[in-house]
């Protein structure tokens, strides 16, 4: 094309041309067929180490056929293992079924061992109960029967009190007697059980000794502490003092009493705590805490009070 000579001559040039080809021209000759050559050794190389996948072709089967042998073989390897693992699942299946059988049939006896061990319990319990009942029957039944034959053998020796007597205040409202139990033979060996089921008149009332002290067949002597008919032991607060709050937040109001007619001979502090007070709508039995004061006796309280808060 343009100036350019072809690589070879026209059919048109004589064989015996007038002159000799120019360089420029042989060399481009030489290229296009350098370049010629080089594509077609490629176009080879690549054919030959290209595999064929012509399935006629025995190399082609060959491998196609090696190919299927390993994924054959990959196959059976998975089967395998899905197979041993579906396995391993049936023996832990199997394990699990075992041991909720086995822990079944051990709460079952578990059950079994609790009810028969609950069931001897209250055999033995109300074996017991029968066992407690008859002795405290049997025991009632003695004593009775002991009291029976004291009460008559005392009846019989015709037992009786004299020299009543009436002392101090002992507490709040009550006051102590004693007496003397005669008529009780020198050979008898129950007098302290004779005093405490013999009884006096006091007041217009019957009482048995609160205690009894035994000196001898003539001098057996009874206690009693009579909280009946007995103003002389009354003592009383007055002089109500309310001292208001312990202190500011605290939630205490402090209140202390005068105690007036106190039993002469009478113990202070004792009856400081006997003597029942009231106020503020609240009962006490006796004040919290006592003490004197030139002579005089005060009960002291500490109270809850809202408003002291």
């Amino acid at each position: 094309m343009g100036d350019d000579k072809p690589c070879r001559s026209s059919e048109a040039v004589p064989l015996i041309g007038s002159g000799k080809p120019s360089r420029r021209h042989q060399s481009l000759c030489v290229s296009v067929a350098l370049i010629a050559l080089l594509i077609v050794t490629i176009t080879i190389a690549i054919s030959s180490f290209t595999p064929s996948n012509d399935p006629l072709d025995p190399d082609v089967r060959d491998r196609i056929r090696r190919e299927w042998d390993i994924e054959l073989h990959q196959h059976q390897q998975e089967v395998l293992k899905r197979i041993d693992t579906k396995n391993r699942w049936r023996l832990e299946d199997d394990d699990r079924i075992h041991l909720r059988e086995q822990w079944r049939t051990e709460v079952e006896e578990h059950k079994r061992d609790m009810e028969e061990t609950r069931r001897r319990e209250e055999q033995e319990k109300t074996i017991l109960r029968e066992k407690w009942s008859r002795e405290v029957e049997e025991h009632e039944r003695e004593v009775a029967k002991r009291r029976k034959h004291e009460e008559e053998e005392r009846l019989r020796l015709n037992m009786f009190w004299t020299d009543l007597a009436s002392h101090t205040c002992t507490t709040y409202a009550t006051r102590e007697y004693t007496a003397r139990l005669v008529n009780v033979p020198s050979y008898y060996n129950r007098r302290v059980e004779a005093c405490m089921a013999t009884s006096v008149m006091i007041h217009g009332t019957e009482y048995t000794p609160k205690w009894c002290e035994d000196h001898g067949p003539n001098n057996v002597i009874g206690h009693w502490e009579i909280d009946q008919h007995e103003p002389d032991c009354a003592s009383f607060w007055v002089w109500y003092k309310d001292f208001g709050c312990i202190s500011p937040g605290s939630g205490q109001r402090r209140i202390e009493h005068y105690l007036d007619n106190i039993p002469s001979g009478g113990d202070w502090k004792e009856f400081c705590a006997t003597t029942p007070a009231s106020f503020r709508g609240m009962h006490f039995m006796g004040a919290e805490f006592c003490f004197t004061k030139n002579g005089a006796t005060w009960g002291h309280w500490v109270i809850d009070d809202e408003s002291c808060k």
